[in-house]
């Protein structure tokens, strides 16, 4: 009888590597069906940001004509395009599109590979890029730019700029950049960090140099590039401002997991970031 309990135990250790892998496969032919599925609509989605804010810059680029630089708020804003925050994020939602696209496809071609992961550093780019940058600051774009704007529009938007500005581009630029950041959180399941810190520090450090280039501005062309700032600047005002744009970026941060959650379900790493 023990001979008997014995046998049975030995051959339920021989059995058990196959029915290890046996389960593993079949969980990843499961798993997989549904992360393909992600995989189509995220890939849709870059290439729609990217259609969407490639074709936005050539209009806008083609909407400025030699007559317009006449006009000094016209020509300040041509030449400074490059300065403002909004083209800073639309410019990251385009080349975070592109890197999308990249692990995505790679992800695709090695679907049989149930072994198969994308190299660490470019998913640690890519989760840094969206978690840290491109989410909060969509959001601090959205807030501030639609707050002034609906109070009063001459503090963010002089009306003279609608001559080189469409209502169609003004809302790509402002308004579209959010569905581009929600579809990706509704499609990418990410799992929360233990620790914030990492990400929290590369978002402080992203508004303190977009800051250092508007003191910089300020400094080389003796104006703010907002009209808001110019407004504010040698009063009380100045310094809450910027603390305002601080806050409205930590707490986009913080609310991006707790819609995560939300949406997929709550998941910490064990390793903190």
């Amino acid at each position: 009888m023990n001979d008997t309990k014995v046998l049975c135990r030995e051959n339920q250790r021989k059995d058990l590597p196959d029915y290890l892998v046996y389960v593993k496969k079949y969980v990843h032919k499961n798993t997989s069906k549904n992360m393909q599925d992600n995989i189509y609509y995220r890939i849709i989605g870059y290439a729609a940001t990217i259609i969407m804010h490639l074709s936005n810059i050539y209009f806008m680029a083609k909407g400025i004509k030699k007559e317009h630089l006449d006009d000094p708020v016209l020509r300040s804003f041509a030449n400074l395009q490059a300065r403002y925050f909004t083209c800073w994020t639309f410019g990251l939602q385009i080349i975070y599109a592109v890197i999308g696209l990249i692990c995505d496809f790679s992800t695709l071609r090695n679907r049989k590979n149930i072994n198969y992961k994308l190299p660490k550093h470019l998913i640690g780019l890519r989760d840094t890029l969206f978690a840290a940058i491109i989410w909060p600051s969509t959001f601090l774009v959205f807030t501030v730019f639609w707050s002034l704007f609906l109070y009063d529009r001459d503090l963010i938007l002089p009306v003279n700029i609608d001559k080189v500005l469409t209502p169609i581009s003004n809302h790509v630029i402002h308004t579209a950049i959010v569905p581009v950041v929600l579809w990706e959180l509704l499609f990418r399941p990410r799992a929360e960090p233990k620790s914030h810190i990492r990400y929290v520090a590369h978002s402080v450090f992203h508004l303190f140099v977009y800051l250092l280039v508007l003191t910089y501005t300020y400094l080389e062309r003796g104006t703010w590039i907002y009209p808001v700032l110019t407004k504010a600047f040698g009063t009380i005002n100045f310094p809450i401002i910027c603390a305002v744009m601080l806050f409205i970026k930590i707490f986009s941060y913080f609310m991006q997991w707790k819609l995560n959650s939300i949406v997929h379900g709550k998941y910490v790493n064990k390793k903190p970031l």
